[in-house]
């Protein structure tokens, strides 16, 4: 009855942590079959693991074909090996990612465990509150345990590899002990592979093994260098020398924040103030026992062990959080091995204090001893209880981070749109969802990026590719390259916004969507005998009488600062009479012409149904045909024709009029043609 009530008061403690693990179960698994993009960059990574299951390699020079993304290639190698087997799919990445995050949680309740031999309901209520609080991290490292990218990966490796050596370090004699260490230094080289920063834990893991059994480090020492080294050396070879460029020295070239840096520590260490506090608790705790007793119980030296491991990921987080382009991804392992920390407080301050007050026996046999056990339960509870407000103050919500049926129709929609244009497709920020579409793809909108800031490296191809309009059409998301490439905006145009039902959003990281369609400018196929009264591809406005400043000095071949995004005029050129904003106003003039056909089309957009916004065709300086914009009001052109076969003969000329000055009073007018 007393071991029943005893597992029954630990596992009360360890409630908050349940609740958390729930939360994050709900959410993992509500997440893993969606078949979009969770996060940008996760189309990418599905790229180049399909280069590689190709044998197209995965560290190629940049090109318009593929850039890899800055990171070495054990998750995408891992998922082209999975794939020839299972298909390459979001749910496959994301299914790795579950398995690891769980492999994390075998790690976890093991080591609690292991350091908790006569304390086994404490050691579970400690496991149950570090998984809680590594749990209740999710939301503010924005969902990134089960995404398609190789963090929670390597996030279990490095915590298996520093759990399998401390096992090892001490246990059995003969080779197979050196074999299982070297066992270790391979995990933790390997996880250099997964992502570079594994490199600052096979040097964290040094003073471990020098600590724990320094006849031993040599074969953890040998075997961390065969795979690390050996694999890079290897890699080198393979590739031509660009995997060292992609992982180090490119990441050179990105901005260093400071500011970020120090940021850091106050955002790992003051997250969860509770556990913060348990720990310094611990700490002080086992000092006293250390100086008093001059012994330290088992559990102790496990706590000692993983707040080393804290402040390492503390660094590690601050790092790489300082780097440009950084997202709080970074501080996953701060937060996974500070909640180990904060867990293993539990059975450490009740070990520590029953040495320091002597209540070393199970149970209570006297009135002293009652009290003494009392003391010990009740900081250690005190610790749990710390612990676990932190985990009820940061409950969250897992519906915010889950796809909805709603975005799942719009991914569709989106892949029907893509599969529905003609030809060559690009979607630099989801490459798999042309993939999705039955197109090809090509480079990743990161990978440009990574290459071009800061020392700019030729991208094989992609000038030439934009320049010579090798794309049919380009799917862009709103803040995309067309910002960051003035070739884009030289040789395309925007021809329509994506629909507003075809907008998958986002749930971790950047939080873009799909905005626009861009296809190749130029001037537009004529049919035969169509006359060109006006496309403004000459870029001027030669001839035409200007009043006013509205119309500025001649066409346009984007929209203006404060003007919307303008689509679906014809050729690279259109009028627009935004120049100045809407309370400008002028009238633009064509030269005078012949009517010889039957009707004149053009192309019209700005503000609806304004009667102080028209195209008129005068005739002796009369209007006799007058347009406006159709409703609603928008940046995009609509086709527009008159019937002009009763004025066939005489002379006219074309007016544009902006006598508007209230909101959206601007007209914007392209290929204004003369129909036979």
């Amino acid at each position: 009855m007393n071991r029943f009530l005893t597992s029954a008061f630990w596992v009360l403690l360890a409630v908050p942590g349940l609740y958390q693990l729930g939360l994050l179960l709900w959410a993992v698994f509500a997440r893993i079959g969606y078949p979009y993009d969770l996060e940008w960059m996760e189309g990418g990574v599905l790229h180049g693991a399909d280069r590689i299951a190709q044998g197209d390699g995965h560290y190629p020079p940049p090109s318009v074909d593929f850039i890899p993304f800055l990171y070495t290639p054990l998750y995408p190698g891992l998922l082209a090996v999975l794939g020839g087997v299972f298909g390459l799919s979001y749910q496959l990445g994301r299914a790795v990612s579950v398995l690891a995050l769980f492999g994390i949680f075998a790690v976890v309740v093991a080591q609690l465990l292991v350091a908790s031999p006569r304390l086994r309901a404490a050691g579970v209520a400690g496991a149950l509150l570090a998984i809680g609080l590594f749990a209740a991290a999710y939301p503010f490292v924005e969902g990134w345990y089960d995404l398609v990218r190789g963090d929670t990966l390597f996030l279990c490796m490095v915590t298996a590899g520093v759990y399998g050596l401390t096992r090892w370090a001490r246990a059995g004699d003969g080779p197979w002990a050196h074999a299982r260490v070297a066992a270790a230094g391979a995990i933790l080289g390997l996880a250099f592979f997964c992502k570079q920063t594994g490199v600052l834990y096979v040097l964290a893991a040094g003073p471990i093994i020098l600590l724990y059994n320094v006849r031993r480090a040599p074969a953890f020492v040998a075997a961390a260098a065969f795979v690390g080294l050996g694999g890079t050396w290897l890699m080198q070879r393979t590739t031509g020398g660009w995997f060292w460029t992609y992982i180090y020295e490119i990441h050179q070239a990105h901005d260093w924040n400071e500011d970020r840096f120090w940021r850091s520590f106050e955002y790992i260490l003051l997250h969860f103030r509770g556990a913060t506090l348990v720990i310094i608790v611990g700490l002080c705790v086992v000092v006293a026992c250390a100086i008093l007793r001059r012994r330290l119980p088992v559990p102790a030296r496990a706590f000692l062990l993983w707040t080393y491991l804290y402040a390492v990921s503390t660094l590690v987080g601050a790092l790489g959080w300082g780097t440009e382009f950084a997202h709080f991804n970074a501080y996953m392992p701060a937060f996974l091995h500070g909640a180990i920390a904060a867990g293993l407080v539990v059975p450490t301050v009740l070990a520590c204090v029953a040495e320091l007050a002597h209540a070393d026996r199970p149970l209570p046999t006297g009135d002293l001893d009652l009290r003494r056990h009392a003391l010990t339960w009740g900081v250690a509870a005190v610790c749990a209880l710390l612990v676990g407000k932190d985990l009820y103050e940061r409950r969250w919500e897992p519906r915010r981070f889950i796809p909805t049926a709603r975005d799942r129709a719009a991914g569709d929609e989106l892949i029907a749109t893509i599969r529905a244009l003609p030809g060559e497709v690009w979607v630099p920020s989801h490459p798999w969802y042309a993939r999705l579409a039955g197109k090809n793809m090509y480079v990743h909108r990161m990978g440009v990026k990574d290459v071009t800031v800061r020392k700019p490296r030729p991208i094989r191809g992609l000038d030439r590719a934009i320049a010579e309009r090798r794309f049919d059409a380009i799917v862009l998301d709103n803040r995309d390259l067309h910002l960051e490439l003035p070739a884009i905006q030289a040789h395309y145009r925007s021809d329509d916004l994506v629909a507003r039902n075809a907008r998958p959003r986002l749930f971790t990281g950047a939080k873009i969507v799909p905005d626009s369609i861009w296809v190749p400018a130029g001037p537009a196929p004529r049919p035969p005998g169509v006359r060109v009264i006006a496309d403004f591809e000459d870029a001027r406005f030669e001839h035409w009488t200007i009043y006013g400043s509205a119309w500025g000095n001649g066409p346009v071949r984007a929209a203006l600062p404060g003007q919307g995004l303008v689509r679906r005029f014809g050729g690279r050129w259109f009028a627009t009479s935004f120049h100045g904003g809407d309370v400008r106003t002028g009238t633009l003039i064509s030269p005078p012409f012949v009517i010889d056909g039957s009707r004149i089309t053009m192309r019209v957009g700005g503000g609806a149904e304004d009667p102080q916004l028209r195209v008129e065709l005068r005739i002796d300086g009369k209007a006799v045909r007058s347009a406006s914009p159709p409703s609603p009001p928008s940046e995009r052109f609509s086709d527009v024709e008159w019937n002009v076969a009763d004025l066939r003969g005489q002379t006219a000329a074309i007016a544009l009029v902006d006598d508007s000055t209230v909101s959206w009073g601007h007209l914007n007018v392209d290929e204004i043609w003369l129909w036979p």
